[in-house]
């Protein structure tokens, strides 16, 4: 169960630190393809937010974006930099809601408790692979 609820936290985050989009070329479908993956999930983005840092993203790191779809890829520091201050983009309230229906419905897991450990969700944090703290206590293991 834990490892369930750190694997949504995490592909969250990987969802976030892709996120982009930008002016042309690669890194336009980067932005509609990864805008479009973040709707799909419940998660509200600022559409221009992530255009205007989307279009700071080398061809390489835009295409390595497109070529990977929905899957994971590595991107260069410079990308990964980007996705940090692409998190400033997405609407936090809608990346709770967003963890709360991925998570909290497995058994064990309080949602109440998992709803208030994570209102002040730092997404830069989380980025950088923080649990919140007090999650745990949100998740009853039986035993």
């Amino acid at each position: 169960m834990r490892t369930r609820v750190i694997s949504s936290l995490a592909a969250a985050t990987l969802l976030l630190s892709a996120c982009g989009g930008g002016a042309s070329g690669s890194q336009a479908a980067a932005a509609d393809l990864l805008i479009k993956s973040a709707t799909d999930e419940g998660i509200d983005i600022d559409k221009g937010c992530a255009e205007d840092l989307a279009k700071k993203l080398s061809d390489a790191d835009a295409e390595k974006i497109v070529a990977a779809g929905d899957g994971d890829t590595q991107l260069s520091a410079e990308g990964e930099a980007l996705t940090t201050e692409m998190l400033g983009c997405v609407d936090i309230d809608s990346l709770v809601d967003s963890l709360i229906e991925q998570i909290g419905d497995q058994p064990g897991v309080d949602k109440d408790c998992l709803r208030d450990v994570l209102k002040d969700l730092d997404p830069e944090a989380l980025a950088g692979g923080d649990i919140p703290d007090g999650i745990v206590e949100c998740i009853d293991l039986g035993g």
